[in-house]
């Protein structure tokens, strides 16, 4: 069963250490798009898929919180 894009970001554990304090849009389980600016962050990837529903987060430098 594939895992929701919030669950692969989860699940990156450590990994995501390279992209504290940026922007990520994930899809399909894969990071497509990173960035200081979430703005350019997201155009960057809606003009690569642009038919596509992008989850977009900020990697936090100490814990996440999900509210």
């Amino acid at each position: 069963m594939k895992k929701s894009e919030f669950e692969y970001v989860m699940s990156l554990g450590n990994a995501l250490g390279k992209y504290v304090e940026k922007w990520i849009v994930v899809l399909d389980n894969n990071i497509v798009a990173t960035g200081e600016n979430l703005k350019e962050v997201y155009q960057k990837a809606k003009e690569k898929h642009p038919n596509e529903r992008l989850f977009v987060m900020k990697v936090p430098a100490d814990k996440i919180m999900v509210l």
